[in-house]
């Protein structure tokens, strides 16, 4: 006969509380539900006073993070986490051998839990919680992109952050300059480049976005203008548009 688990249910939301609840009556004779909490402080007031054998653990509340509840347990029953991590980010917890669901949760995947549960009894037994929290940071991170990719023709051509000193709009077009006098054609707008670019490139009017990183000098220009020059091999002297005054002020601290 299998052991009877008593069970804790931790989710800030109700109706995943009862979803779970309704889900665990097909596996009564394994799983008794003994207490909920909604917030990480009441899980850990819960599973003090309770002593349960099983918790199935929402990541992320708005207290605590379910990390933070392990980590102020003095006994660690059997966890079950239940999280809205992306399906990518189940990498960490399958590293980590680590019983997980996904929501929503599905039925099929539950009963995976459960038979591992029949089977060794045991789940868990010890969680490196920093290591799992730190692998799962990195899988979720996204990637700084380092270039900027410029279609010519059957070509394209990756262009660093680094080397591009400005951008010009004109008409329909943006040419990019580079550091060593390089000109590139593209067909994307101003506005869509300065969205993809790092936050080192800056409109100082209309038509430019400069890379603040290759500025050489800035020098203050009549009519509430600056005058802007680059440090590339031409020694590019770009002037800025006098409705980007104050905005220039704030982003320079002058």
């Amino acid at each position: 006969m299998n052991q009877l688990y008593k069970a804790i249910l931790v989710d800030d939301e109700p109706a995943a509380r009862r979803l779970m609840k309704n889900l665990l009556l097909e596996y009564h004779e394994l799983v008794q539900v003994v207490g909920e909490a909604g917030t990480g402080e009441e899980a850990i007031q819960k599973i003090q006073s309770l002593q349960p054998d099983l918790i199935f653990l929402d990541i992320q509340m708005p207290d605590l993070t379910g990390f933070e509840v392990i980590e102020r347990l003095s006994n660690k029953p059997n966890i079950i986490f239940t999280t809205a991590y992306e399906q990518y980010a189940m990498k960490a917890f399958e590293t980590f051998s680590i019983d997980y669901l996904l929501k929503p949760i599905k039925e099929e995947r539950l009963t995976q839990s459960m038979e591992k549960l029949k089977r060794f009894g045991k789940l868990n037994a010890t969680i490196d919680v920093l290591g799992l929290q730190e692998m799962i940071r990195q899988i979720q991170t996204p990637k700084q992109a380092t270039a900027l990719s410029i279609r010519t023709g059957d070509r394209i051509i990756l262009l660093r952050f680094d080397q591009i000193v400005f951008l010009e709009s004109q008409d329909k077009y943006v040419y990019i300059y580079t550091a060593e006098g390089q000109k590139h054609l593209t067909d994307q707008t101003l506005s869509a480049l300065e969205e993809k670019l790092p936050e080192q490139f800056f409109r100082i009017q209309k038509s430019f976005l400069i890379n603040k990183d290759r500025i050489k000098e800035m020098h203050r220009h009549f009519n509430g203008r600056y005058l802007f020059v680059m440090d590339d091999k031409a020694g590019s002297r770009i002037t800025s548009g006098r409705t980007y005054y104050e905005m220039i002020k704030t982003e320079f601290g002058l």
